[in-house]
């Protein structure tokens, strides 16, 4: 027991012999310095944003744990430094809302706030937050024997702000000029505050004790990754969009279904695909006089994972039932996809259709497809189209689906023509949510869109003429 109280003594006695102490220890023991570093580091990542590998995001989320972090630490010393905590923790809790709604098509519901009211809002905070740090400052100053134009840099903060602000109002492309004179101001702003802070702590200045349940960096870790784990879970759940399914079940064909089907695969029309439709779309095909199948549809399919097959079965003079076929072979398709069908302006259709078919546990599933009229837009201009937004479920294989109409087409006319565009979801495109007809599509065909293209005879006697 001797021994050990003898170096606790031997300790003692070397530690007070260091004076003054280390600058290590003047920190631990006055973190004036750090907390202000902390704050100054968070007033710069949310002031400036980089539109780059979601550093929008990112930055803006670590800059305003850092302010509350070290508002924290200060927020004993005064209160004008703890209504700077408080707003610090009124702006992580707003990103973090902010951020998650990003993630889902609920953010559209801040829309009904106006513009301007939530730019005010914004402002004010920002405001307020900068004059509650100068006078915290002043405070500061004053309490080591300095004067009130020592805290000065944070009122210099507070104008760049406000000049900022105004800029933006009033003069939004003011030239590279401005922007580097901003550049600097900002710049001498900052390190300003830096040596503000060393010389409080210079001069004495210490931190009243602000004990906390909870570290810093437990915190600011809790903070980013709840959020970023949130955010993710969020995304990949909006951008899943839910599908009313049925088991397709085997059933004992009546002897009109048997005579149907023997008729269009007497015509040509493919077994493998007959066999996708239900019963009640065969029935419209009864009375069938001829069928055009085109196995590859043109289209950019290999490379965008998306295989088509278009078929047209002729029901009644220049009267047709025109069937598109897919196949969807890439991992994307469990996200959002949006098909798009297209057809001759001339005609008259009617009995829009369509179904998504995947496997599952062995098993043949069906989902209804809603086509709704819409508008596609291309390099040739508009055109009136039918569309349909949907994802395949998790865990699926053999994907595929069809969609149909019913035409008829004026006497004065050789061909039809009918197409499908078929859009897959992007994996870059997932934050922050954007329903997939808004999202940016780079080209006329690759890896996000594709489509098929096929011609057809209205009458017999122009097929033989359709390939030359």
């Amino acid at each position: 027991m001797t021994d050990r109280w003898d170096d606790f003594d031997c300790a003692l006695a070397t530690s007070l012999s260091e004076l003054p102490p280390p600058e290590e220890t003047v920190r631990t023991v006055t973190p004036f310095r750090s907390a202000m570093g902390k704050v100054v580091v968070g007033l710069c990542l949310t002031c400036f944003t980089l539109e780059l590998w979601y550093l929008q995001y990112l930055l803006p989320a670590l800059g305003t744990i850092l302010t509350v972090l070290g508002f924290r630490s200060l927020r004993n010393n005064n209160h004008w430094f703890k209504f700077c905590w408080i707003i610090s923790i009124y702006e992580a809790i707003l990103l973090y809302t902010v951020s998650l709604l990003s993630a889902t098509p609920f953010l559209e519901s801040l829309a009904l706030i106006p513009l301007w009211l939530r730019g005010i809002a914004a402002l004010g905070m920002t405001v307020l937050r900068f004059l509650c740090l100068w006078r915290g400052l002043v405070r500061a100053a004053g309490e080591v024997g300095q004067p009130r134009q020592t805290a000065a840099p944070a009122l210099w903060a507070l104008g760049w702000y406000v000049v900022l602000v105004l800029l933006g109002v009033l003069w939004p492309h003011p030239g590279w000029a401005v922007g580097l004179a901003m550049g600097i101001a900002f710049v001498c702003i900052v390190r300003s505050l830096l040596r503000l802070s060393a010389a409080l702590g210079g001069w004495g200045y210490a931190v009243r004790a602000a004990p906390v349940k909870i570290g810093g960096r437990k915190l600011a870790a809790a903070y980013l990754l709840s959020l970023l784990i949130l955010a993710a879970v969020f995304s990949l759940a909006s951008n899943h969009l839910p599908v009313e399914s049925h088991a397709v079940e085997q059933t004992f064909e009546s002897a009109e279904i048997a005579a149907i089907r023997e008729n269009l695969e007497a015509l040509g029309f493919p077994e493998e695909w007959l066999d996708l439709l239900p019963e009640a779309e065969i029935c419209k095909l009864a009375g069938a006089e001829a069928c055009y199948v085109d196995p590859d549809a043109w289209g950019d399919s290999t490379d965008n994972g998306v295989r088509y097959t278009d078929i047209q079965v002729q029901t009644g003079w220049r009267t047709f039932r025109c069937y598109h076929f897919f196949t969807v072979n890439t991992p994307r398709s469990v996200l959002q996809n949006q098909i798009s069908l297209s057809y001759d302006s001339h005609a008259v259709v009617s009995d829009v259709a369509g179904q998504i078919l995947w496997e599952q546990d062995g098993a043949l599933w069906a989902g209804d497809l809603t086509l709704a009229s819409g508008v596609h837009s291309s390099f040739l201009g508009e055109s009136s189209v039918y569309t349909a937004l949907f994802s395949y479920p998790l865990f699926t294989t053999e994907r595929q689906g069809w969609c149909a109409y019913s035409a008829v087409f004026p006497g004065d006319w050789f061909y039809g023509v009918t197409i499908l565009f078929y859009q897959t979801q992007a994996l870059r495109n997932l934050y922050p949510y954007a329903p997939l007809p808004e999202q940016p599509i780079v080209g006329i065909l690759n890896d996000l869109e594709s489509q098929s293209y096929t011609t057809f005879p209205l009458e017999p006697q122009y097929a033989e003429n359709l390939g030359k």
